[in-house]
């Protein structure tokens, strides 16, 4: 699973936004190490709720995109903390539960204020580090030194979650391509007529037998290729 831009930016350093006496306007983003979906995250002053970076979904093992922005202090000091809510995905019919914690920055990567990460780690815990240096770089300051890996567990869920899919596709094709109801062929008929009328002006309706065979040779060349895709699936399977 690739990480997006951020997370490929290692060894580079990443550039704030603006500068204003005493503070850095940096870019803000999110690492999942975790193999729940992040439902959004957001960046909040301690002392002012109304100054706010970030907001968008996460997915497992998989990095945010750089937002802008939000103001820390320029120099590092001690006791340096950042307001975090956050919420992971708990379905479509539940409600969303957050959770807010006010977290203490560590040092500076070279004193100097960076793009501001939260980091969201399997165990539980949450780190915020300002950092001009992403994962995988010799001075990133985050407690897992690089990029999420997926686990075993979780590429195996995915890969049988692609599988299924795609063996249902194939079951389904099989069965118009040997056996289609009046109903496929309708649907089919109108499909065709609405997205490419030229492709059916020879055929008398989604009755005439040389439609059929047309159409039923058709459903066989898509579930001759859900076959190719479940072949390359199984030599894959993590």
């Amino acid at each position: 699973m690739k990480l997006m831009l951020p997370l490929l930016l290692a060894g580079m350093a990443l550039t704030g936004c603006a500068r204003t006496s005493g503070t850095e306007a940096v870019s803000v983003t999110a690492i999942n190490y975790t193999d729940q979906e992040l439902n959004g995250f957001l960046f909040e002053q301690p002392d002012d709720e109304n100054k706010v970076a970030g907001g968008v979904p996460v997915r497992p093992f998989e990095g945010a995109g750089m937002m802008c922005c939000f103001s820390v202090p320029a120099k590092w000091r001690p006791a340096i903390k950042v307001k975090l809510t956050y919420d992971w995905w708990q379905g479509d019919d539940k409600p969303r539960k957050y959770e807010t914690k006010e977290i203490e920055l560590p040092p500076y990567p070279d004193g100097q204020a960076g793009m501001l990460w939260a980091l969201f780690y399997s165990d539980g815990s949450v780190q915020v580090v300002s950092s001009n240096y992403a994962p995988g770089h010799a001075k990133w300051p985050g407690k897992i030194k690089g990029g999420p890996v997926p686990t075993l567990e979780y590429r195996r869920k995915m890969w049988q979650l692609d599988y299924d899919q795609a063996k249902d596709t194939a079951s389904l094709f099989f069965r118009m391509a040997t056996n289609p109801t009046e109903q496929d062929l309708r649907k089919s008929w109108d499909s065709r007529n609405r997205d490419d009328p030229r492709s059916t002006h020879v055929f008398n309706g989604p009755d005439d037998p040389k439609f059929i065979a047309w159409v039923k040779q058709d459903f066989l060349n898509v579930y001759q290729e859900q076959a190719v895709v479940l072949k390359n699936l199984e030599a894959r399977k993590p």
